[in-house]
């Protein structure tokens, strides 16, 4: 009698060495698997931002290549204004001299300044609306700088949401760490109990590990899918460092372009005081010849 209940001392005593072992696989199985899902999450809001900061970065793209289009067809406009200047020009030098010398077409030559007169206001006029057109590409300029900005803020933003979603991942682990203690120590409870509730806690424990690794093989696939949207992530990364790229040049070139425009606009300034001191010729040359006439 003595021998057998030994035996079944020794029995319950190895099961229960048994059972404690398969808890603490269990628990390092759940710890595992709660630890690789917080990496695959925190993996899954990265790539989240990636492709909001991508979105955004293609849409600011698309607003410089509007500016950039707005700004080249300005750019004409202007040229082709400075032709019609300088052409005018040429044409009062070339009144101006037929009408110092032949004095015998008077009527003419004065019914050929009063049309350029007309054409040289129109031309004024012209330059007004250029100089709004200016102020108005100045000011488109300063918004998409603006906007740029901002874009670069919410880049820093992510990064520090990215940073910050790290740190409560450490909090959350410890936290987890203490429940699994906590019911680790209901279970050594439990074990206490007869034979029979051992049998059925080893068959509980036994079923629970088929379910973690059932789990971890799921895990494994979705790791597996996840590695394959990093790459592709990482590709999207670089397209989005290409389009960064582009972005920079294209600001260079809406400030050479904008450059180029403060330019012209200083020419027509030139320009339009020129035209302002020969229309005064003119008008003295006008007069002179009103009173040769008189007399």
């Amino acid at each position: 009698m003595k021998n057998v209940m030994e035996t079944s001392k020794t029995a319950v005593a190895k099961e229960r060495q048994e059972l404690e072992e398969l808890k603490e696989q269990l628990r390092r199985a759940k710890q595992d698997i709660e630890s690789e899902r917080k990496q695959l999450e925190d993996m899954k809001n990265v790539m989240d931002r990636d492709r909001e900061g991508l979105l955004i970065m293609k849409e600011g793209k698309d607003k410089l290549e509007k500016l950039k289009t707005e700004l080249q067809e300005k750019t004409g406009q202007a040229d082709s204004l400075l032709f019609d200047i300088n052409t005018q020009k040429s044409i009062i030098k070339d009144v101006i001299l037929q009408v110092q010398s032949d004095r015998q077409k008077l009527v003419i030559a004065l019914n050929t300044i009063t049309l350029k007169e007309r054409e040289q206001q129109v031309k004024e006029n012209d330059l007004t609306k250029l100089q709004q057109q200016l102020e108005t590409s100045k000011t488109a300029v300063a918004e998409e700088r603006q906007e740029l900005e901002e874009l670069k803020e919410q880049l820093r933003r992510a990064k520090q949401d990215i940073e910050s979603g790290k740190k409560t991942a450490g909090g959350n682990e410890e936290r987890h760490g203490n429940k699994t203690a906590t019911r680790m120590e209901t279970s050594k409870t439990a074990v206490a109990e007869e034979r029979q509730g051992l049998e059925e806690l080893k068959e509980k424990l036994r079923r629970s590990k088929q379910d973690v690794e059932s789990e971890r093989k799921q895990l494994e696939e979705m790791k597996n899918v996840m590695e394959t949207s990093k790459t592709a992530v990482a590709e999207e990364r670089q397209e989005l460092e290409e389009l960064k790229e582009q972005l920079r040049r294209s600001k260079q070139d809406v400030e050479s372009e904008r450059k180029q425009l403060e330019d012209m606009k200083n020419d027509m300034e030139t320009s339009k005081t020129a035209v302002a001191k020969e229309r005064q010729e003119l008008e003295e040359l006008k007069e002179q010849l009103r009173r040769e006439t008189r007399h």
